[in-house]
Parts: structure tokens; C-alpha cells; sequence
């Protein structure tokens, strides 16, 4: 399969070898059926980390004695495995050519940022305090 130049620039943004995005006809199916599954763990991931984060942690917490302050660091590291999350599942639908990477990486561009923009407001917020 041949790669458009955005592909192939999105590839070495990802870290992935050239060549690596040619799948036999036989594993294809197996191929896109791991990468939806991993697209369906990063979601639910995500879903968690959005649960633990605005509905458990800040009220949990402080009810067992923990102050508030010391959810960021908590919530910093769930951050991170987020990210390093979505940058994988990135990789994997490139990886593989997968048809409906564009329109994941819309979705993967915007969690990022917003996973960006809440990452800096934590670290403004743990230096403050």
C-alpha cells in the first residue's frame, strides 16, 4: 500500500519505520480488530481517569483525611499514562494503515491538548502550593 506524504509525515512524527504500515491480506482483519480493541481500552481508560479524577478523587480524598493538594500528583502521573496512551494507539492505527486513522487523530489531537492544558494547570497548581 502505497502512503499519501501526510501519512508518511504523521509516521515519522510517530516513531514508526518505513515499511512498517504493510500488513499480509491474511492478518488484516486480526490486525484491525486489535487496533479497535485498543482504541475501545483507550476510551475506557479515558473514561476512568474522568470518573477518578472529577467525581472520586476530589471528594474521596478529603473524606478519609488526605487533603485536596495532594490529588495533583495523583492525578499528574493518570495524566501521563493517558497521553502515553493515545500516542500509542496513534502509532498502532498508522502502524497498520488503519482506514479511520485521520478521523482518530482528530479526536486523539483534541484529548491531547486538553490532557496538555490540564497538565500545566496541575503543575501551576503543585508549585503554588
Amino acid at each position: 500500500m502505497a502512503l499519501s506524504r501526510a501519512d508518511n509525515l504523521m509516521a515519522r512524527l510517530l516513531l514508526i519505520r518505513s515499511g512498517a504500515g504493510l500488513a499480509s491480506a491474511e492478518s488484516e482483519a486480526a490486525l484491525k480488530r486489535g487496533a479497535e480493541n485498543a482504541l475501545t481500552l483507550s476510551l475506557m481508560f479515558s473514561g476512568a481517569r474522568c470518573i477518578l479524577q472529577y467525581a472520586l478523587l476530589p471528594f474521596l480524598l478529603p473524606i478519609v483525611g488526605i487533603a485536596a493538594d495532594a490529588t495533583v500528583p495523583i492525578l499528574l502521573l493518570i495524566n501521563l499514562i493517558a497521553m502515553i496512551s493515545i500516542f500509542f494507539s496513534l502509532r498502532r492505527f498508522w502502524t497498520i494503515g488503519y482506514a479511520h486513522r485521520w478521523r482518530y487523530l482528530l479526536v486523539a489531537a483534541a484529548a491531547l491538548a486538553l490532557l496538555a492544558a490540564f497538565t500545566v494547570y496541575d503543575i501551576l497548581k503543585l508549585n503554588a502550593i
